[in-house]
Parts: structure tokens; C-alpha cells; sequence
């Protein structure tokens, strides 16, 4: 019997979601599936952090693998990364925001080019990248499943409890508020 690719743990931060990297991504979606479908009483409705550890994970990775989880009602709240030096002492990124009454939500999938401007009233998510040259403006909070090498503004013009997140970060400039 081979060994599963995919580990899941309780942590003092909640569920946490392993993925084996030796592993093959469809074949990790696959032994996660099977998972899923073994315990669906358990994971139904649970909420998971994926430790990606300090390999980079794709934005199509990224989407395969929260379809997987939806199918299963397990939501994915964050992703953490253990950068060279830190050990065990993880990074998390924010949830992402739920729409209520009051704040909008702007989604866009795919990567923000050079000279492009995204501005909404709301909360800003990027599943893609976020290039240098690239803007992007939000009323709200900006979280950005990818790399921010741009610049973001969050808070416009005058919330200071905004957030702005990325899976990496090496942004030109940031504003808060």
C-alpha cells in the first residue's frame, strides 16, 4: 500500500491541510478526493488552512483544489507558507472576506498586466498575480492568491482596519487608508 500524499492535522490555529509535494498535483487532488469521501461526515462543514511550506503553488493549482474542497463542504481559510529560516513559525494569510450588506466584493481571476487599473468599493480578491507596473485600488480589504509585485491601495480613502494579503509579496508600494 502506498503512502497518501495528503495529511491532515489539528493545530493550535485549526485544521491543517498537507499536501506531499513528492506527489504529482492530479494524483494529490485524487488522494484527496478519496480522503474526503471516506470522512464526509467529518469534513462536511470544517474549515482547513493548506501549509504549502516554501514551494510555490499555482493559481490553477490553487483553483483545482478549492473546487475539490467545495464538492466536499470544507471551505479553505487560509494558506500558510514557512519561509527559510523560520522553522515551524508560520505565516497566514487571511481569510477571505464574506459579502455582507455592506461591503462588495470584486473578484477577478486572472493576472493584473502592466499598466492595467483594477478599482472597486468593496473588498479586492486577484486569483493571479498582480505584475509590476499594475494597480489595483479597493474601498476594503485586497488579498491577492498570487504575487503582488505591483501596487495596492486598500482602505480608500480613510479605513484603516483594511488588510492587504498575498501568497508573496514584493510589492512597488502599499497604502493603507
Amino acid at each position: 500500500m502506498s503512502k497518501s500524499g495528503v495529511k491532515f492535522s489539528g493545530t493550535d490555529y485549526g485544521l491543517l491541510m498537507r499536501l506531499e509535494w513528492e506527489t504529482s498535483f492530479p494524483q494529490l487532488l485524487v488522494e484527496l478526493e478519496e480522503h474526503l469521501q471516506q470522512s464526509l461526515s467529518f469534513f462536511s462543514g470544517a474549515q482547513v488552512f493548506l501549509e504549502v511550506g516554501q514551494r510555490p503553488i499555482l493559481q490553477q493549482d490553487m483553483e483545482q483544489l478549492t473546487v475539490v474542497l467545495e464538492r466536499y463542504d470544507v471551505a479553505l481559510q487560509g494558506v500558510i507558507s514557512a519561509p527559510p529560516g523560520q522553522g515551524r513559525r508560520p505565516t497566514v494569510m487571511p481569510p477571505m472576506p464574506q459579502p455582507d450588506a455592506h461591503t462588495s466584493l470584486h473578484i477577478e481571476r486572472r493576472t493584473v498586466r502592466s499598466g492595467e487599473k483594477i478599482a472597486a468599493e468593496g473588498h479586492v480578491i486577484i486569483m493571479g498575480d498582480i505584475n509590476p507596473g499594475a494597480e489595483v485600488i479597493a474601498g476594503s480589504s485586497i488579498f491577492v492568491w498570487g504575487s503582488l509585485k505591483g501596487t495596492a491601495y486598500a482602505g480608500v480613502p480613510d479605513r484603516s482596519d483594511a488588510v492587504i494579503a498575498a501568497l508573496h509579496l514584493a510589492p512597488i508600494q502599499l497604502r493603507i487608508a
